[in-house]
């Protein structure tokens, strides 16, 4: 952080920015006659400096604060209250279908969406604030409100000419109240406090003119909470009917969890309208505390041909947590819940009070104390060989000690022993063994190719050590099967049997570990009572079982190795070409995946462990299994300022491969055996970029005060190929893995299914109403005609590989192209090089991401397509078991790339 200095004389400035949205033009997905989104700005601070003592001591402080709201547009789905869009979609259907079989309705959940039953039913949306009458489009635009004050003090002091000591404090206080995903109420809003503190301290010691040393120090506290705006109301089943404003009179919710941990309504969720909760997001309330220093010394030298520069540090981390995760609970309502009704919805489910499933963090302490301390040293020379050629060389090496929590409260999976403990001979003092071996070698070299200093030709390469924090460990938002497994919820110190709370265990698992993340069937629920089973103390059992997140007990820290070469030459005094290629490689990269997946399976369930731990669903595991790489052609043609223009045009073509995005919102692999079939073109691959920015100086006129003179003309201009998109089915399950890491089948081109600001066509039969698009702007569904639903059908029909899971899950349709759920469980044969491979799994689809249903009726935009695959193909494909539909007898004379699974998206 570099911060300027008090002078011999004082100076001082002030600002002030304000904006407003008078002045701005509507959000697309935010059109009239809805209320326009506010957006107001108040910026404003100052900074003055100046001497304390001449030519000595030196000071500099400054302020900053930020008044904001800014209007949101979160674009989902939730159902309409209306009718006419079915028992699936509106809230009214859904209740008229019920009452037509004779099915009780839920009072819980006719209070929460607000809704009277009877001969004329009529829904409100209760908690859905805003739900649209006659379209499953939902926009949430709940504003964020943001303070900010910030301030900075600097002290200089200048001891003598070889001595200059300087220090730091930094005091930042910020307020947001909000929305950071869609929500169906103001009352969800999340209340996040931050709180930071730093301080820095440096001493530069000019031995010589040859020699200079720089020791420096920092501390810094960094303080997060994220509360919940209706924290203070309990889900305890003393509420009413509930209104859009977020009351439900009484004196709680409607529905009774159970849970006491934390106020605030459980996490409910309807498919398919899961990309929405019905309550604030599942990990809240919780958040962190993270101090840490650090102390740095690095000593510069001057010899002959050389500069020398050698240095090292300590630094010592510490990381306060508070879990939450599904602490106030998390229902699904998935639909096939209601026996009265064959293949019952989402929606009837709900209104009949059937849960597909419960998930729920139960524990007393819900605070972990980790730390960690890590050493540095590096060494660097920069070699002028000769006047032309100048060599670049570093040696750093970095040591991280593993996370230790300071009371042994995580725990880990052992395949031989099942759950183990932080501070057990079988573990040790950390759930990680040290890792010694991360030497980053690094290498440069520049040479002026013709000595005239207008062509020059730079290469270089390096390995970067990524450490990885404590987060990865205790919070993983996004895996689909659960989102609350942590290893500071492994819980070691259950019971092996059900017991009576008060009742002291006959036997535990070894360790005193009393915080553990379940997940209940539906039919141990009780919705319109006390939703999660009470009067037990903690146990893992066949019938009760706990979700573990492991960690390899060898993991290292991941690394890039990174390379590129480029070459640039004077064309003119003012313009330049320089040309360059860049590639790297990610080794080592944090992979999770569910190690007690279940076989792919119709019938019950069948987990890896099933038979020594019968106790465990989910053990979700963090390797180094993901791995990456980049290559890229970059051309650059610069034009320096010169008769009032200057403009910087650059052009990237280049591809971007990974077995997995992302590690902090990580996603499972739809086949934990073989997670390298993730392998694909990555979700940041962008393969052709051109940016242009330029910039002309209007001549200027004398007189008027100056005010004609000093305008510039600036523009910026952007185009690039579309990214990759990926989908998985987090709904149907119907591989039976119990992941939700389910993805389609694609045949066809990709470049059929692009981005625009309707969904893509969906189908879920022939005829009047079977195929529609919706538009995520006005929100208004449109059906295709029954003649052309019936031949779009056909499609789904002719590369379905599985009638059961075509009625089911539907279809999308657009172009010639198909995307249908896969077969319900199934072992197939699909080559992915020469060599052919069999396996029992669920065949590939086309990528990775949201649910299938979220697409189907709430994601009007879309980017392009995500492949899965490996190497492209030697020869085509056999399709050996696939037997993937009827029309397989076509399927031949399609692309290689495309009959069982796309290799690349076409931009």
């Amino acid at each position: 952080m570099g911060i300027r200095s008090g002078t011999n004389s004082f100076h001082g400035s002030a600002s002030a920015f304000g904006r407003s949205d008078s002045f701005d033009a509507r959000n697309l997905f935010n059109p009239a006659p809805a209320a326009k989104t506010p957006v107001e700005l108040k910026q404003f601070g100052g900074v003055v400096g100046g001497p304390i003592k001449k030519d000595k001591l030196f000071f500099f402080a400054g302020y900053e604060g930020l008044r904001s709201t800014i209007g949101n547009v979160f674009v989902s789905s939730m159902p309409a209250t209306g009718p006419g869009l079915g028992p699936g979609n509106s809230m009214v259907d859904a209740i008229n279908a019920l009452q037509k079989a004779g099915v009780p309705l839920s009072p819980v959940s006719l209070n929460l969406l607000g809704c009277t039953a009877g001969a004329n039913v009529a829904c409100t949306g209760g908690l859905i604030a805003g739900a649209n009458p006659n379209s499953t489009n939902y926009v949430s635009t709940t504003p964020d409100t943001n303070i900010s004050d910030n301030g900075i003090g600097k002290i200089d002091y200048r001891l003598n000419d070889k001595h200059m000591i300087n220090g730091m404090f930094w005091n930042g206080n910020y307020t947001g109240i909000g929305e950071d995903h869609p929500q169906t109420n103001a009352a969800f809003n999340i209340i996040v406090p931050i709180q930071t503190r730093t301080l820095s301290a440096a001493w530069i010691w000019t031995a010589s003119s040859r020699m200079v040393n720089e020791a420096r120090y920092g501390w810094d506290v960094a303080n997060f909470y994220q509360g919940v705006a209706d924290g203070g109301v309990l889900a305890n089943g003393q509420g009413g009917l509930c209104s859009t404003n977020g009351t439900c009179g009484g004196k709680g919710y409607p529905v009774n969890t159970g849970l006491k941990a934390y106020g605030g309504l459980p996490d409910i969720s309807i498919a398919p309208f899961g990309s929405s909760y019905i309550g604030a997001w599942p990990n809240r309330p919780g958040g962190f505390q993270n101090p840490y220093w650090d102390a740095q010394d690095a000593l510069s030298y001057l010899v002959g041909k050389h500069s020398l520069k050698f240095g090292g540090g300590f630094t010592n981390i510490h990381v306060f947590t508070k879990a939450g995760n599904t602490a106030r609970g998390k229902i699904l309502f998935n639909g096939g819940q209601t026996p009265q009704i064959p293949n019952s919805t989402g929606l009837e489910d709900f209104f009949a009070g059937n849960p597909f499933n419960g998930s729920v963090l139960i524990g007393t302490n819900f605070l972990r104390d980790y730390s960690a301390k890590a050493v540095q040293a590096f060494v660097q020379d920069d070699w002028r060989i000769t006047k032309r050629i100048m060599l670049n060389l570093g040696l750093r090496y970095s040591f991280n000690t593993p996370y230790h929590e300071a009371n042994n409260l995580v725990g880990n999976f052992n395949p031989t022993l099942g759950m183990v403990q932080q501070g057990q001979s079988s573990v040790g003092s950390t759930l990680i063994h040290p890792d010694y071996k991360d030497f980053a070698p690094r290498l440069g070299i520049a040479w002026d190719v013709t000595g005239k200093g207008t062509t020059v030709l730079r290469a270089g390469g390096g390995i970067l050590y990524s450490t990885i924090p404590a987060g990865r460990f205790t919070t993983q938002l996004t895996l689909q099967d659960s989102t609350a497994t942590s290893i500071a919820a492994d819980p070691t110190g259950a019971c092996t049997t059900k017991v009576v709370i008060g009742t002291p265990c006959a036997q535990t698992f070894g360790g005193t570990n009393q915080l553990a993340n379940f997940t209940y069937p539906g039919n141990t629920l009780n919705w319109n009572g006390v939703v999660f089973p009470q009067g037990g103390g903690l146990s893992c059992t066949a019938t009760g079982k706990c979700n573990l997140m492991a960690v390899d007990p060898n993991l290292k820290n991941p690394y890039v190795a990174n390379w590129n070469i480029n070459i640039q030459h004077q064309l003119a005094n003012n313009l330049s070409l320089e040309v360059g290629y860049v590639g790297n490689v990610g080794k080592r990269l944090l992979l999770f995946n569910d190690i007690n997946q279940c076989a792919p399976s119709t019938g019950a369930c069948v987990r890896p462990y099933s038979a020594a731990f019968p106790y465990l669903q989910y053990i979700n595991y963090i390797n180094n299994g993901d791995y990456s790489n980049y290559n890229g052609l970059q051309v650059t043609l610069t034009k320096r300022l010169s008769h009032g223009v200057s403009f910087l045009a650059g052009y990237t073509y280049s591809h971007g491969l990974d077995t997995g995005s992302l590690n902090s919102f990580a996603t499972l692999p739809q086949n934990a055996k073989n997670p390298a079939l993730e392998y694909a073109s990555g979700d940041f691959d962008i393969r052709h970029r051109f940016t242009l920015t330029t910039s002309y100086n209007i001549p200027g006129i004398n007189g008027f005060g100056q005010l004609l003179k000093g305008w510039q003309l600036n523009g910026i201009m952007n185009l690039q190929s579309a990214q990759p998109w990926l989908a998985f089915d987090a709904l149907n399950n119907f591989s039976g893995s119990g992941d939700n890491a389910d993805r389609w089948d694609f045949f066809g081109s990709p470049s059929n299914f692009k981005s625009g600001s309707s969904s893509l066509p969906f189908c879920s039969g022939p005829g009047a109403g079977g195929c529609s698009v919706t538009s995520g702007v006005s929100g208004i569904q449109s059906f295709f005609t029954p003649d052309q639903s019936t031949a779009m059908w056909a499609q789904c029909v002719a590369a379905a590989p599985d009638p059961k899971t075509l009625a089911a899950g539907g279809c999308f349709v657009s172009g010639k192209s198909v995307m249908v759920a896969t077969t319900a469980s199934r072992t197939w044969i699909c080559p992915y090089s020469r060599t052919s491979r069999s396996r029992s799994d669920t065949p590939l689809s086309s990528g990775r991401s949201s649910s299938t249903s979220s697409i189907t009726r709430s994601s009007p935009t879309h980017t392009a397509h995500r492949t899965v695959g490996a190497a492209p193909l030697a020869e085509p494909m056999a399709w050996g078991a696939l037997n993937c539909s009827a029309a397989a007898a076509q399927r031949p004379t399609w692309p290689p790339e495309i009959r069982c699974l796309v290799r690349e998206a076409t931009a």
